[in-house]
């Protein structure tokens, strides 16, 4: 098992990469909703067929990492 602090470390490394892209980019970004999802937020994406299973499973990737640091 690798060090929690090593994770975090990549994780800030990952995302300070990935907003210094989203910032020089000339894509379309989705935007980050203000409501929760029962009050309508992500409603736009969550039409996108297969959104529902693509978030599940990222979710679930997600949890299981966190799980695996712990």
């Amino acid at each position: 098992m690798r060090n929690r602090y090593d994770h975090r470390e990549r994780m800030i490394a990952e995302t300070n990469a990935w907003l210094n892209w989203a910032l020089q980019t000339d894509h379309p970004l989705p935007r980050i909703p203000r409501r929760r999802v029962d009050e309508g937020g992500f409603s736009a994406m969550l039409r996108v067929p297969a959104a529902r299973a693509a978030f599940d499973r990222w979710w679930s990737k997600t949890l299981d990492a966190l799980e695996r640091i712990k």
